[in-house]
């Protein structure tokens, strides 16, 4: 290809010497700062051909001797590829010249330098040629990779040198000129740019033995890494509970316990990504240095990246495609979905969070002082200003009086009754008649905890039934309370249970106890004044009456006629009537019946607290007289169920929930399955805590006929013969046996506060103090700071912690079986300093700015070792082995020698099924 002289004069021109006229020896011109050409990285062994100066000039270029041909040089600096033939230079030939950045021209009789077509002719003809403006061809360089081969940021001291003229038998070496005193601001190079004269030897081993640094904090890593992912596994299998380990106002709070797990986890994350990056640089670094081996790709060197960006798999997918499928590339592809979702997965199903564990069967312990409505103790624990000092007869009672009226006990359930029914009646639909399907009596308890009660004996409370059996309206209902002493012992720190405010307000629990439940039956039957006549005492002979100012043709009984009210001669027993089966009066049943002294008016009750022996409470109350003529009797006694249990639920977002449960056969937690054939006996004592719930409701205001609006209430209630069908309870309204359940179910809450959890009374006194544990069976299922997963779904990260737990216990065996660390080429700083000094390859034409593609990712590439210098450099496929001379051997220093050593154990092994 021939250049005319333009040509050639830009040819020099970008390589930063630019004549204006023909120069002379040592006065070259250089471009200013803004347009200094940059350096081409050469071979090291440089170009043959090249023509040293004359003896006693210092060349910018070193000429070395023993210059080696290009079938022995297999490593070295540049990018450009040797010639086919290369001739020897000898050291004699060398001339001087006065200009240190022009090559000498040779005598005519230099052996193989005096040819036509030579470098050192063809860059001496250029120079001369683009000083003269003579055109010449020059055929042995193409124009298009030598016009400018030097980048645009080069350093005004480089000298410009064609490709052909760089000498390749040894590495570059570029050195100040001390010997040109001509010009000294004119060096080559600085000091900094000097490379060393034999290529680039390892300054350290290859090889990091066991005992290193490196090695022992990888080992240590790796050991921490598989013991805590291991801790992490089990802890996910086996779902410990930590009870009071981890609880609010603890040494281990709620979410310290949480910072403390995910911190755990983080760190076993970035210990397992340390660990297998590591093990994975061991693999493809062993197997670059076997020189059996099929070496390592450039898809695989990237498999580091997969868990350590695990996002490049999406943007270089063709990286995946050519190095996935392979066993370690699944390996890796494992590890990074595994490292990418570990803490995720320790979150889900190892760290502490809020679960209900398995329903457990436990012994509880409950604090008793008193027997069940023990009258002295609830006076005695009424909390009220007024005490005993104050008032000594009366302080108890008044306090228990504003507690059954308070807003907590009788009227307050009563309202929340009526308030369900008044729904019901909204509706229109109604409800059963079977008591069993009615609505629940609701309670409430300290305020703060929502009582259900229970329809219980239900076999009883059919109207329907009654009627047909007695003919008359008989209102039966029996309803069960859970035990209240099950609130006190949910608490008690002898049974350990946490509380919703030790787990950060949010816990709950649930416990159902195997006590006896408070029961109250109401029976309520229909009389006309005949049948009620025996009862009353102004219809008694010779007794003391007295008109009503109030109410014409009304009879009162005078103010003590109580004193009047005496067994006749010979009799053990009041007067009978025809209701004495249905309430159990007379010597058959040994209980003695009521009497009141008058007939009340519509709208208005009476009471009797006052029966001798007797253990129930009686109500005497008239209906509208427009719905009936007749009267109605109530009678209310307590006894202690065995057929129930107490459930207990307690929720710090809810609150809590005290319910009965009863009369169920498959309820294992019954009292009666713990202590069999229980009988039932009516409480005697409880009468005494009725009375006064009695009086507070004011419901013996008919003696003053005052028309009490709770009287009033309960009378509208009873139920009537219908002139339209049969007898049954109103669908659309409570009975007023229901409703005087209710009102009276607060009486049984009170009664069993602080009392015996057994249907009997063991103990001597009837108050004790203090009081005496008693323990009692229970299944608890409480909510607790635990591992494990919550749901179903979760059960998948059980797949990321066992692969992690595996992937590490595989790579500490393989930390423990390999002796030491060799250096990690995958790393980028390690591969990129091997690569600079590495001679270029020709099947990565075209990767240069846009980066490998296709088939180019599978070349295969070597970690090789020059013998004669220590140099270390990757090539392509499997390189000619050669051997150094003994002289090279013995120039080895220490550091090269124990390099070489170290890659020749190396690179001697057989391959890995990695």
């Amino acid at each position: 290809m021939s250049n005319t002289p333009a040509d050639e004069q830009s040819l020099l021109r970008n390589a930063g010497y630019v004549p204006e006229s023909p120069p002379t020896l040592g006065s070259p011109t250089l471009l200013p700062q803004n347009q200094r050409k940059g350096y081409q990285r050469m071979d090291s062994s440089g170009p043959a051909g090249y023509n040293d100066p004359a003896p006693g000039y210092s060349s910018p270029i070193s000429a070395i001797s023993n210059f080696e041909t290009f079938e022995t040089a297999t490593a070295g600096l540049g990018i450009i590829q040797r010639p086919q033939s290369i001739q020897r230079v000898p050291v004699g030939s060398r001339t001087s010249t006065t200009n240190p950045f022009l090559p000498h021209q040779p005598p005519p009789n230099t052996p193989g330098l005096g040819t036509p077509g030579s470098s050192s002719d063809r860059f001496q003809d250029r120079y001369n040629q683009s000083a003269s403006g003579t055109p010449r061809s020059i055929e042995e360089e193409d124009i298009s990779r030598g016009k400018n081969i030097y980048s645009e940021t080069s350093s005004p001291e480089v000298p410009f040198l064609t490709v052909d003229e760089v000498p390749r038998s040894r590495p570059i070496s570029i050195m100040n000129n001390e010997n040109n005193n001509d010009n000294d601001n004119l060096k080559p190079f600085p000091e900094r740019f000097q490379r060393p004269e034999a290529g680039c030897p390892a300054k350290h081993d290859i090889h990091a033995h066991r005992g290193s640094w490196l090695s022992i904090s990888i080992l240590a890593l790796s050991i921490y890494s598989t013991i805590f992912s291991g801790i992490w596994l089990v802890l996910a299998l086996a779902q410990p509970r930590y009870g009071r380990a981890i609880h609010s106002g603890g040494k281990l709070t709620p979410s310290t316990a949480s910072i403390i797990f995910a911190l755990f986890a983080k760190t076993i994350e970035l210990s397992f990504v340390t660990v297998f990056i590591t093990f994975l640089g061991q693999v493809l670094s062993r197997r670059s240095l076997i020189k059996s081996s099929r070496g390592v790709t450039i898809a695989e060197m990237t498999m580091r990246t997969w868990v350590i960006q695990p996002g490049f798999m999406i943007t270089h997918f063709q990286n995946l495609q050519h190095s996935g499928l392979t066993f370690l590339g699944l390996i890796s592809l494992t590890a990074a979905l595994m490292s990418m979702f570990y803490t995720t997965a320790s979150d889900a199903i190892v760290s502490p969070q809020l679960r209900f564990g398995n329903t457990e069967n436990m012994l509880m312990y409950g604090l008793v002082q008193a027997s069940y409505a023990n009258p002295k103790y609830i006076n005695q624990n009424c909390q009220t200003p007024i005490t005993t000092d104050v008032d000594p007869d009366n302080a108890g009672l008044t306090c228990l009086a504003y507690e059954h009226a308070g807003e907590a006990a009788a009227y307050h359930n009563a309202v929340s009754f009526l308030d369900t029914w008044a729904k019901i009646n909204k509706d229109g639909g109604g409800v059963s008649s079977d008591i069993a399907q009615r609505p629940s009596a609701p309670g409430m308890l300290f305020d703060n905890t929502t009582v259900v009660g229970q329809w219980v004996a239900t076999n009883s409370s059919n109207l329907t039934a009654s009627y047909a059996k007695y003919n008359r309206i008989v209102n039966n209902v029996t309803v069960s309370m859970p035990h209240a002493g099950v609130f006190a012992a949910a608490r008690a720190g002898k049974n350990g249970i946490l509380q919703p405010e030790e787990l950060a307000g949010v816990g709950e629990y649930n416990i159902e106890a195997s006590v006896v439940s408070p029961t109250m039956n109401v029976l309520c039957a229909n009389m006309n004044k005949t049948e009620l006549a025996p009862l009353i005492y102004t219809t008694w002979p010779n007794a003391t009456l007295a008109n009503s100012s109030t109410m014409p043709n009304q009879v009162l009984a005078f103010p003590g006629y109580q004193d009047e009210i005496q067994l006749l001669p010979g009799q053990l027993y009041l007067n009978s009537t025809v209701v004495d089966d249905i309430f159990e009066w007379g010597a058959t049943y040994k209980r003695q019946p009521p009497v009141f002294p008058m007939y009340p008016i519509e709208y208005n009750s009476l009471t009797n607290i006052s029966v001798v022996q007797s253990d129930s409470v009686y109500m005497l109350i008239k209906a509208p007289d427009a719905s009936t003529a007749d009267f109605t009797m109530c009678q209310l006694r307590s006894y202690l169920s065995p057929s129930c249990s107490t459930f207990y639920n307690v929720s710090g977002l809810s609150g809590g929930q005290l319910e009965a449960r009863c009369d169920d056969p498959k309820n294992s937690m019954a009292y009666d399955k713990s202590v069999p054939d229980v009988p039932l006996i009516w409480n005697t004592d409880w009468r005494n805590v009725a009375q006064e719930w009695m009086l507070s409701m004011s419901l013996n205001t008919g003696l003053s006929n005052a028309n009490s609006s709770t009287s009033r209430l309960l009378a509208q209630l009873i139920p009537t013969v219908p002139s339209w069908g049969a007898v049954k309870l109103n669908p659309l309204t409570p009975s007023i046996s229901e409703l005087m359940a209710v009102m009276a179910g607060n009486t049984l809450m009170l009664s069993t506060t602080d009392a015996t959890f057994y249907h009997y009374w063991d103990y001597d006194a009837t108050i004790l103090n203090p009081g005496r544990w008693e323990p009692f069976n229970a299944s608890i299922s409480s909510q607790q700071y635990t591992s494990g997963m919550q749901q179903r779904w979760q059960g998948m990260f059980y797949v990321v912690l066992f692969l992690v737990f595996m992937t590490n216990v595989f790579c500490l065996v393989y930390f423990i079986v390999r002796h030491g660390l060799v250096t990690d080429f995958t790393e980028p700083s390690n591969l990129f300093a091997l690569a600079v000094n590495s001679p270029p390859s020709q099947r990565l034409d075209g990767s240069c700015g846009s980066g490998p593609e296709g088939h180019q990712l599978d070349v295969d590439w070597h970690v090789l070792a020059e013998d004669s210098s220590g140099h270390f450099f990757i090539q392509e496929g499997q390189p000619n082995q050669r051997q150094g001379d003994e002289y090279e051997l013995r120039r080895r220093t220490p550091q090269n020698l124990k390099s070489i050593t170290s890659y020749s154990k190396l690179s001697g092994k057989s391959g890995s099924f990695l």
